[in-house]
């Protein structure tokens, strides 16, 4: 049974408990792409830079799609839980992780179409297109592991387990991290080393997270009840959970093309620009991630007090994770724009490319505290399942941010991209705190 809090301090204390091993397993997630950057930076050439990026690009692209798997099944054990009911939570969460697996495999035969797909309006050059082939060949195998572990890591949130999702994306970050190391200092594989160490640290996190659940989900009494009760493909909760899928899924799909038309863009403005916005995604992704940490938090919290029909639990949780959420934007803040040149500059020793680079380097600093809204509140929406405005609201953001690219990347170049990614997480931002009085009518 979870204790509720009962005062603002200690609902800063239960955020905080809940948010740091989140905030320690989420910075190594960007650490990934860091080192891959980091490794494809010191090539002779900056094409195996710009076709990682676009490439992981790609895959970013294909897998935060399907981040309904994550976001939904945190939402629906949570508010199992806070409801009582344990078994409808274990089910929840296996139905989510059985339905991973099924797309996975469904993405391994799509996979030649969905990358020509990708690469289609991207302006690059036939040596980088064939680099971008080479490493999506290799890693698109980790498919079914990477959505396994969204149902996964979704079913720890739901759980306010967040130490063990700690450990879980400890073991798969420093995995793949140390085997880029490995492959690149040791063999010349190159670009196909890096997709390599992918693959093999997905499947062995994988592994380690089903170990982690198989005791809290009861696997062996659910699976054998599959035959008598046919709880797995009941109808009632499979439509519930592609409802709340669904709208994930546009929204998903959205904030996907969001960042899709960022690095077209920036194909567009030369290859030069295309790498140092590689670089500014990674520092970017690294915040954002940190960030999340307050977001998960803020989800698990307001998914228990939503499925206990609490308002004043759901209130302060929101007002708790904030408090924290702002404190930790603030210090990014100071930190990209102290750093943010040294920072940059670990990432790639090619000159033309750190050099053009301080010309933008205020937009990454002053991204967090424009962004830290739209976060928190993705997190709070995600928890009570009000997925609808989560998808409309982004229908609506990705529009404007189009419309403005459109507009002001001819007149500003990529001062004008980047000001119009602000103008996305302000419209974010923005409709979900219109419709956030909605959550509190419970």
């Amino acid at each position: 049974m979870i204790e509720t809090p009962t005062t603002a301090s200690a609902w800063r204390q239960r955020v905080l408990w809940l948010a740091v091993p989140i905030i320690l397993s989420n910075i190594t997630v960007p650490l990934v792409g860091i080192v891959d950057t980091a490794v494809m930076g010191r090539m002779a050439s900056p094409d195996y830079l710009s076709a990682t990026a676009i490439a992981a690009t790609l895959f970013s692209s294909i897998y935060w799609v399907f981040g309904f798997l994550r976001m939904g099944t945190s939402g629906l054990v949570a508010q199992s839980l806070g409801a009582s009911m344990p078994q409808r939570a274990q089910r929840n969460a296996l139905r989510s992780l059985l339905l991973a697996m099924l797309f996975g495999g469904l993405l391994l035969l799509a996979a030649p179409v969905l990358f020509q797909l990708g690469m289609w309006a991207m302006d690059v050059s036939s040596d980088v297109h064939a680099l971008a082939r080479e490493y999506f060949s290799i890693r698109v195998f980790s498919a079914p592991a990477t959505l396994a572990m969204y149902s996964i890591i979704g079913t720890l949130v739901g759980q306010q387990r967040m130490r063990s999702v700690f450990v879980l994306q400890l073991v798969l970050n420093i995995t793949n991290v140390l085997l880029t190391l490995l492959f690149f200092n040791l063999t010349d594989w190159n670009i196909t080393g890096v997709a390599l160490a992918t693959v093999i640290s997905e499947y062995l996190a994988m592994v380690v997270g089903l170990a982690l659940l198989w005791s809290s989900l009861n696997v062996r009494k659910n699976i054998e009840d599959i035959p008598s009760q046919g709880w797995l493909w009941e109808r009632q909760k499979l439509l519930e959970f592609f409802k709340i899928g669904s709208d994930l899924f546009i929204r998903t799909l959205c904030l996907t093309a969001a960042f899709y038309w960022l690095m077209m863009m920036s194909t567009k403005l030369g290859l030069i620009v295309l790498a140092v916005n590689a670089v500014f995604i990674q520092m970017l992704h690294f915040m954002a991630h940190a960030l999340d940490g307050f977001s998960h938090a803020a989800e698990t919290l307001a998914g228990h007090a939503y499925g206990k029909r609490d308002r004043v639990s759901l209130s302060s949780a929101v007002r708790a994770a904030t408090f924290w959420a702002l404190i930790l934007a603030l210090m990014f803040t100071v930190v990209y724009a102290c750093f943010g040149s040294q920072i940059f500059n670990l990432m790639t020793t090619q000159k033309p490319v750190q050099n053009a680079a301080q010309t933008w380097l205020l937009w990454i600093a002053l991204t967090p505290l424009v962004g830290v809204w739209s976060f928190l509140l993705d997190g709070i929406f995600t928890g009570t399942t009000h997925t609808r405005e989560m998808r409309n609201g982004m229908i609506i953001s990705l529009t404007i941010f189009i419309c403005a690219s459109l507009v002001l990347v001819p007149l500003l170049n990529n001062h004008g991209l980047w000001i119009s990614y602000y103008i996305l997480m302000i419209a974010r931002a923005a409709t979900l705190g219109f419709w956030y009085p909605r959550l509190l009518k419970i």
